[in-house]
């Protein structure tokens, strides 16, 4: 038959193990849940910088978009200017030729 000392001493021993692999378990717990956030904490990061990408595309395609209708707008102004300009022509080099023959004749 055991002591009681025996007994003391072996229930110590069983308690220290006990505390010693709930010690071990609650850090493996602590490094599980640190590393589930960090994973998700990634996954969410991925995933704002997905949206603001995606974001940024939708708003350079629709900015392309309006530039090409400006451009086309524009060109079409200038070609208007142009034509109109270049009805004027005639009208111009009559006035110079006048202006040249009024001041010839001094």
């Amino acid at each position: 038959m055991e002591s009681i000392m025996g007994q003391i001493e072996r229930m110590e021993a069983e308690a220290e193990r006990i505390v010693h692999d709930a010690s071990r378990q609650a850090r493996d717990i602590v490094k599980s849940v640190d590393e589930a956030c960090v994973a998700q904490e990634r996954a969410a990061l991925k995933e704002i910088r997905d949206d603001a990408q995606k974001q940024l595309d939708e708003r350079r395609r629709g900015v392309q978009g309006e530039i090409k209708l400006l451009e086309v707008k524009r060109a079409a102004e200038r070609e208007e200017l142009l034509r109109d300009a270049r009805k004027r022509v005639p009208m111009a080099a009559d006035l110079i030729f006048e202006r040249i023959v009024k001041n010839g004749a001094r």
